[in-house]
């Protein structure tokens, strides 16, 4: 880890040839969701996913001077980029209504990429990428409509009308785009030992990544279930999900720890289920009182049902409660 008088701190998760291009991207990544790691898919498919990603992570301090008060703090941000398969390296602290040249040539940039979108820096009414602008480096990517934070917040304050949801949902996700961004997991091998974790996965957050990496450590191969919306309804109550199950799918697939995902999986995890998809561990979160452990009984028998705290004590209703509550 490299800290520098630019950034706070320069983390490299995939050591990558030193010849290949390198490309950065920068945000707020606050709810950090599949509509990120699309743009992030996006920009390395231009270069045949030869290439080297960084991506720049703004510091608290300078989305509250821009009038953007973050749902999630700084560290949760940061962890939430670094469980991205496509991501390679984070640089933190950045001010990204001020991107400056220096701080792209000491990341050694060969392209910034950004979302196609007016950039003014609101405090002086200038192009906060116009230095950027001016050394040729600076490509654009299209923005998919309906999917930002913003948005998400709006659905989870209730003031997106849910019909309309469902008619912009199914002109911006196909099973094209699920398929692409399940071209970077690895195949099952006939000998590895499958790890099995389920649930409603909406609005994902630094607990799931954390309970996501501590899964994978315990076997070779991930598979995530995902419930579909009428139980995380049945679940969580009549609001929810937040997300519908093709995004919460796409969500969970960006994720670099996962390697399998298998939708509308059943509440209950019957032994037929786990024969099925030869599952070894069954792993769960912590439970209180034995809430939710009576759906995992035929793992329980076979002994291979395992209870881990990921160690965060953010949740998915702590999420919506922070941004209903504000």
């Amino acid at each position: 880890m490299i800290s520098s008088t630019l950034f706070k701190h320069h983390v490299v998760l995939h050591v990558k040839p030193k010849s290949l291009p390198r490309i950065y991207i920068d945000g707020c990544y606050d709810l950090f969701h599949w509509g990120h790691a699309n743009v992030f898919r996006q920009a390395c498919e231009l270069f045949n996913f030869n290439c080297v990603l960084v991506v720049g992570i703004c510091e608290d301090s300078y989305m509250k001077a821009h009038n953007k008060n973050p749902v999630l703090t700084n560290e949760e941000r940061i962890l939430s980029v670094m469980s991205c398969q496509f991501v390679d390296e984070i640089v933190d602290g950045i001010d990204t209504w001020n991107l400056t040249v220096d701080l792209i040539n000491e990341l050694k940039i060969d392209f910034i990429f950004h979302g196609v979108v007016n950039s003014f820096d609101i405090s002086n009414g200038k192009n906060c990428y116009q230095e950027i602008i001016n050394t040729g480096r600076l490509k654009f990517l299209e923005r998919t409509d309906c999917v930002s934070t913003l948005d998400f917040i709006k659905r989870m304050k209730n003031e997106i009308n849910k019909r309309d949801l469902k008619e912009v949902n199914k002109h911006v996700i196909d099973d094209s785009l699920i398929q692409t961004f399940s071209l970077f997991k690895k195949e099952r091998n006939e000998n590895d030992s499958v790890v099995f974790i389920d649930g409603c996965f909406d609005m994902l957050h630094v607990g799931h990544y954390e309970l996501f990496r501590i899964a994978k450590d315990m076997g070779k191969h991930l598979i995530v279930g995902i419930y579909d919306d009428e139980i995380v309804k049945q679940l969580k109550g009549k609001h929810f999900p937040i997300m519908n199950l093709k995004e919460r799918t796409l969500n969970v697939l960006a994720c670099k720890y996962v390697d399998e995902v298998i939708q509308k999986v059943p509440y209950v995890v019957s032994s037929q289920f786990l024969d099925e998809h030869n599952i070894s561990v069954v792993v769960h979160g912590k439970v209180l009182n034995g809430v939710g452990r009576e759906c995992y009984k035929q793992a329980i028998e076979k002994g291979i049902y395992k209870e881990k705290d990921s160690g965060k004590t953010v949740t998915s209703e702590d999420l919506f409660r922070r941004v209903t509550q504000e």
